[in-house]
């Protein structure tokens, strides 16, 4: 006969709880409308930048560290009221090995962990006018807003 107390005494204390995985990302606001980029994408951000050779998309070129980096105006997806001239910030991301994309904003952008419970999909009826393909979910904030995710894997498609 085993004793009440066996049973008791191997279980895993740590059988109750259940970790939701989470993600950490990068997210900032352009106009009224926030984005959010997987942090281990994120290569760097940067203060002070100049582009040139806007193209009819919005897109341009910023040279970094003698680098070239291709600058994507969001702006485009959803028009704000601000330009590239009021963006004090541009965050380098990796595209893939060798080619690097920039996001021009205007303020600091801020670290959120949000549990894979708070993506959601995008109405299919919502993205058939005309949201690009990068866009790829949308995320409930901490805070009660929504958040755009970017899929940057998708930007050498567009």
């Amino acid at each position: 006969m085993t004793h009440a107390n066996y049973n008791r005494r191997f279980r895993s204390k740590k059988q109750g709880y259940v970790r939701l995985s989470s993600k950490k990302l990068v997210s900032f606001e352009l106009g009224n409308v926030y984005y959010a980029v997987p942090i281990e994408r994120v290569e760097r951000i940067v203060k002070d930048f100049n582009s040139y050779g806007l193209l009819p998309s919005g897109n341009s070129l910023v040279r970094h560290q003698e680098e070239l980096i291709t600058m994507i105006n969001l702006s485009t997806i959803f028009p704000s009221s601000r330009s590239i001239v009021d963006c004090n910030y541009l965050i380098i991301c990796t595209l893939n090995k060798s080619d690097r994309l920039g996001f021009p904003i205007p303020d600091m952008p801020k670290i959120l962990e949000i549990s894979e419970e708070s993506f959601c999909e995008i109405p299919e009826l919502y993205r058939q006018q005309q949201l690009p393909p990068v866009i790829e979910k949308l995320i409930r904030a901490p805070d009660g807003s929504e958040v755009f995710y970017l899929n940057l894997d998708l930007f050498s498609a567009m």
